[in-house]
């Protein structure tokens, strides 16, 4: 009969094995888009472009095609980020021309 560990206990190893790896990579895009977006002035259009250099830039080890997807993803993500952000201010001022 084999001991085999309890299921928390094997959940618990897992959370400490791959925690470190997700903060390390979490932190570094943090650090990138801060370091990015203070780089470029504060507006929406640079939080797109910050994005996407982040994404470029992360995904830069795998070569042109890697470069190409990653900043695709990047500007499609912060400009729906941007989008979202602004959603409220659209709805606003297309109230008031309608006044």
């Amino acid at each position: 009969m084999a001991w085999s560990k309890p299921r928390n206990v094997q959940i618990l190893n897992m959370v400490t094995r791959q925690g470190a790896l997700w903060a390390n990579t979490l932190g570094s895009l943090a650090l990138l888009y801060s370091a990015f977006g203070v780089i470029i002035a504060e507006n929406d259009l640079n939080t797109v472009a910050a994005g996407t250099m982040i994404r470029m830039l992360y995904k830069c080890t795998g070569g042109l095609p890697g470069v190409a997807r990653g900043g695709m993803a990047g500007l499609i993500l912060t400009s729906l980020y941007a989008l979202y952000n602004n959603l409220e201010h659209m709805k606003g001022s297309h109230l008031q021309q309608s006044l």
